[in-house]
Parts: C-alpha cells; structure tokens; sequence
C-alpha cells in the first residue's frame, strides 16, 4: 500500500475521528457513539508510531504516548487542587489540595526527567522526537505567562484572592526557574544552545498567537460596529389602540388567578 495512503487511514483519519466524536458527544445527539470515535480515534493516533513508521505524521502521535501519563497526571492534579480550595460549587475534600500539589509536582518531575534524563521521547535512530523539542519549551513559557496573568488577575477582579494569587505567582516562578535551568544546564539529548533557540521560538508563537486573536476581534468588532452604525435609526410606534388594550386585559384576566379576583 501507497505510503501516503498508509499516513491517511492509520494517522489522518483517526485524527479527524477525535474532533468529530466530540462533536457528537456535546451535541447530544450521540454520546457514546462520539465518545467511541474520540477514543478510538485517539488510540490508533497514539499508535501511528508502530501502525506506520515511515509516516513523518506518527511523530506527533508518539509524543501523544509519551506524555499521555504525566499530563493525565497533570490534569488529576490541577482538578484537586482547584476543587479542593475555595470554591463556590464542586467542593471536594480539604486532602484533595494537598494530593492535587502533590500530583502537579510529581508530573513536572517527570517532565523534567524527560530533559534531563534518559527518559527523553526518541522516534527515530535514536533521534529525540522532533515534536517533544517544540512542546517542552512552549509548555513551560505558557504556563509561566499563564500562571503569573492569572495571579494579576485574581488581584485585580478577585474578591479576598490574594493567598490564591501568591501561590500562583509562585508557581510562575517555579516554571519560569525550570525554564532558566534549561538554559543554563545541557539535556540528556538537547543542549541549553538548542533549548534556548527553541524557547525564543516559541515565545515569539506565543506572541504571534495572542497579537493574531487580538487583531481578529478587533477587525470583528469593527465589521460589527460598522454595521450598526449603517442601520437606519429605528422607528416609533404608534401607540395601542383601545381595542388592543382590551384584548391585552381580557387576556391577562383569563390567566391571572387568585383570592382578590
């Protein structure tokens, strides 16, 4: 079978099958037929390092291997953390925080023995999959520039927020160190010269990201206000009539019931 073909049925159309089941699943109309062609969908992309090999595309899904249990680890922790707190609704147990940090953290330390270690994500001829260099810097700045414009935001809109605020600071800070590290100190399999390029690229993809989502609403707002401002001025009524009033209070009087009738 054609290379190409190969890439389609086993990595491109399982790919699309994730979007589209979940589309079935928030729509209603079938959630555990959506839910299989997430799941599904997702297994065979996972997969795609073994089902085709010579298919650039299955880089992409073995890194989604690699970091699958971190990052579900990851996301358990950052579930208790947050529902463990002070919340208004979803409150879990007081320990929920506590193993919610505990998880966070445990999950970085894998990460970062994904750098520094022999744990490194490899595709081919050893080589260090090419889509782990482009992820372990974006997802270290973004979660940096995330965690510190909640923490200005929790200070600035929140009410009784700021222990909240100063944890995520200091998370910010955290990230920020581990990312200084990466450049100061060399990986296992990545240099500080080469992490340093990548993470300069990806602040600029970051920056890039946030200037092009600001120019699309603002040239939506425009587009909007635009058209508001070309619509005619709306027109008065003319008031109602006494058989109109009539009808309004014979029909208010067939639907109101009570004792003072």
């Amino acid at each position: 079978m054609d290379s190409m073909l190969d890439a389609a049925i086993w990595f491109w159309i399982p790919l699309m099958l994730i979007p589209l089941g979940m589309w079935f699943s928030v729509s209603g109309k079938a959630k555990k037929t959506g839910f299989v062609f997430s799941i599904s969908g997702l297994i065979l992309v996972m997969a795609s390092s073994w089902t085709v090999p010579s298919s650039d595309s299955s880089a992409a899904g073995h890194l989604l291997l690699w970091i699958s249990g971190p990052a579900i680890l990851m996301c358990y922790g950052m579930y208790g953390a947050v529902f463990g707190g002070n919340v208004p609704v979803g409150k879990l147990d007081s320990s929920a925080r506590l193993t919610g940090f505990a998880a966070v953290l445990f999950s970085l330390l894998i990460f970062c023995l994904m750098h520094w270690s022999n744990l490194t994500p490899t595709w081919r001829d050893g080589q260090v999959n090419p889509y782990w260099i482009v992820f372990w810097p974006t997802f270290l700045l973004f979660s940096t520039s995330l965690s510190s414009l909640s923490a200005i935001a929790l200070l600035s809109y929140g009410d009784e927020r700021g222990l909240e605020a100063v944890k995520l600071s200091a998370f910010s800070v955290f990230m920020a160190g581990i990312a200084i590290a990466g450049i100061i100190f060399d990986g296992e399999k990545i240099s500080a010269e080469e992490f340093q390029d990548y993470l300069w690229l990806a602040a600029a993809d970051i920056f890039g990201s946030l200037i092009g989502a600001g120019v699309a609403l603002g040239v939506f707002a425009t587009v909007i206000w635009g058209y508001e401002r070309s619509l005619p001025p709306p027109k008065n009524t003319h008031p109602p009539t006494g058989e109109e009033i009539d009808y309004v209070v014979n029909l208010a009087k067939k639907h109101i019931v009570g004792e003072d009738e």
